[in-house]
């Protein structure tokens, strides 16, 4: 029995040797994945630049209103034009309650309306840069004002700087004559979602909206230094929206909203 155990011996040795190296070998890449894992951000931050922002006054219950959807997700499958779906609640008490309206966006589209010298509102309705309007269904006509701004010089013409380092990011709009009295808002919104409309003009459609906006911030005035802020990412999320826009605009002199100046966009958050 020794004699057998004496032959075997070293090969059983040299088997258990090889056995714990292999081992150690992968508790080390284990190791060091682990590692990888703890210091990378479970979010891949991506930061935009738009040409222009087109904000879409729109409603579930309005029957007009699915060719401009449809214009705005259009829109939203590039990166030059920031499309923001603004559901009204206007429409609500005909037939169908729109599950995204919101009493903000309509004050919103009547304070754009003073500003703009109109007297009513309508839907389908798409306020570009804040500077004019048009019927939101007419996709090239928006398109082609958005350019003509930027060529006249009255685009998107303030940078907003982004930055991040972990999980924060670092917003900056340089001081300038331009940006002295205008306002930094953080606008939140889903990306994308589907609706099955049961009554209403609408009834019997499944719509998909695009850039559906929810909420909308004041972070400052950029004033004639600018302005700098700083926010983490999980504060953003627990808004619980996929994505955010920040946008320079100014005001009226009567402090209607005006031009908008500045945008840029944070997604994958």
């Amino acid at each position: 029995m020794r004699k057998n155990g004496t032959r075997g011996g070293p090969r059983r040795v040299t088997e258990r040797l090889a056995a714990m190296t292999l081992a150690a070998a992968l508790t080390g890449v284990l190791s060091g994945a682990l590692s990888v894992l703890a210091t990378t951000p479970a979010f891949a931050v991506k930061f935009t630049t738009p040409k222009a922002v087109v904000e879409l006054f729109t409603s579930q219950g309005c029957s007009s209103c699915p060719p401009a959807d449809a214009a705005l997700r259009e829109f939203n499958r590039g990166e030059e034009i920031l499309g923001l779906a603004m559901h009204v609640d206007y429409w609500d008490r005909l037939g169908w309650k729109d599950t995204f309206a919101s009493p903000d966006n309509t004050e919103r589209q009547w304070r754009y309306a003073r500003a703009l010298g109109e007297r009513q509102v309508y839907t389908p309705q798409a306020v570009v840069n804040g500077r004019a309007h048009f019927v939101g269904s007419r996709k090239d006509r928006i398109a082609d004002a958005a350019e003509q701004f930027q060529l006249a010089g009255e685009g998107l013409t303030v940078p907003i700087a982004l930055t991040v380092q972990g999980d924060v990011i670092g917003v900056s709009v340089a001081g300038s004559a331009a940006a002295k009295d205008a306002t930094l808002y953080a606008v939140y919104y889903n990306a994308e979602a589907e609706v099955d409309i049961k009554r209403g003009e609408n009834a019997g459609k499944t719509i998909t909206y695009s850039n559906i906006v929810g909420k909308m911030e004041m972070l400052g005035m950029a004033g004639g230094s600018g302005i700098e802020l700083q926010f983490s990412v999980d504060d953003i999320r627990q808004k619980g929206f996929t994505d955010c826009a920040l946008i320079l605009q100014t005001k009226t002199d009567d402090g209607m909203p005006g031009a908008i100046i500045g945008a840029s966009v944070i997604s994958g958050i």
